[in-house]
């Protein structure tokens, strides 16, 4: 028999993997119940035996439950778990997959349509990881697929960590997006800027005297400003004419650190 705590800590598991607060009840007591039957269900359960008979052919469809026979009676059994969870999941990851593929394939067709197009300048503010993982899914919808960045690496993954930095860079390639990187001179910044190639990067490093507390993404008509993590703050501007003018901030800064680099 499962405990109390056990109890709940399943209904909530299933209740994450679609299943309903009914189904819940009559898999339980199938599963801690050898001699179960919709008799037997019904009155531990205190559901009504056509409400018991509706679920349990419902997961029986389904695969969770089956039905063996004992001697001369027919009992309910809960099915191997192990293989009906997983391909559970496999079918919600190829449902995920497909909904991905009817996003991307309608989103041109959105924006294609949006009667805001000619928008006015805007300012949204963001906080703390989710507001951190919004941001960039914005960045990667940019129809340019490609965005320039000035960062100091050591201060981006304290804010975000090594391994969302890792997720970024994987998810950039698998979109095709290509970037430029002015980074702060450091350690980081120097090893990242060798694997420049393996992730479609081109990256010139600022002198040692300056340093850059926050980091800056500019992409399509948008700047996205990365504060430190104490701070915990994330500015995203949507300003064709503030776009312009730090591309070419950017583009400064880029010509004078490649004839540094040529002295």
């Amino acid at each position: 028999m499962l405990t109390n705590i056990q109890q709940e800590q399943l209904k909530k598991a299933l209740l994450q993997l679609g299943f309903s607060e009914k189904e819940i009840i009559v898999y339980l007591s199938i599963l801690q119940n050898a001699d179960s039957s919709v008799l037997s269900i019904a009155k531990s359960t205190e559901l009504s035996r056509g409400t018991v008979f509706d679920i349990v052919e419902k997961l029986k469809e389904k695969g969770f439950v089956a039905e063996v026979k004992k001697g001369k009676k027919r009992r309910l059994i809960v099915e191997s778990p192990t293989n009906k969870f997983y391909s559970l999941l496999e079918e919600r990851h190829d449902r995920l997959k497909k909904e991905e593929e009817i996003v991307e394939d309608i989103l041109p067709l959105i924006k294609g349509a949006d009667v805001n197009a000619d928008f006015k300048p805007q300012i949204k503010v963001y906080t703390g990881e989710k507001g951190f993982r919004q941001v960039w899914d914005d960045i990667f919808s940019c129809g340019e697929k490609k965005f320039l960045s000035i960062a100091r690496i050591e201060t981006f993954v304290k804010f975000s960590g090594e391994e969302f930095l890792q997720e970024i860079q994987d998810r950039k390639i698998s979109l095709g997006f290509s970037s430029r990187a002015i980074n702060e001179d450091s350690n980081l910044s120097k090893k990242m800027k060798s694997t420049d190639k393996k992730y479609n990067r081109e990256t010139r490093l600022a002198p040692k005297e300056f340093v850059f507390p926050s980091t800056e993404i500019i992409y399509g008509d948008k700047i996205a400003m990365f504060s430190t993590r104490e701070e915990n703050i994330i500015v995203v501007i949507e300003s064709k004419d503030f776009a312009q003018t730090h591309k070419v901030y950017f583009e400064m800064i880029w010509e004078l650190l490649e004839n540094k680099d040529r002295q």
